[in-house]
């Protein structure tokens, strides 16, 4: 039932309790939704492969330690046992 004063508005339907309801258009409304929850997705997926990427990083680092730190200490003379000529000392002269 649209009336003079309506101004070019969406045709308004009369429910049988008496509510006027208006027929409203909700394009730009569900675009806008659609950009805020694909920016939202967006960053959640940034900050899974951040973290992954770190998680990865961190396991490389850990085994690199850990071919440096088992070595036997010895130094590296020769095959590194003792008695190797780091460890000889000269013979003192009284």
């Amino acid at each position: 039932m649209s009336g003079a004063g309506d101004g070019g508005k969406a045709p308004a339907r009369w429910l049988g309790t008496g509510l006027l309801v208006e027929e409203v258009d909700n394009t730009v409304t569900l675009i806008i939704l659609a950009v805020v929850g694909g920016v939202i997705g967006l960053l959640i997926l940034i900050l899974l492969i951040k973290k992954l990427i770190i998680f990865i990083l961190k396991k490389t680092r850990e085994k690199k330690k850990e071919c440096l730190v088992s070595s036997s200490g010895n130094d590296n003379t020769e095959n590194g046992l003792p008695g190797s000529k780091a460890e000889e000392k000269p013979p003192s002269k009284v």
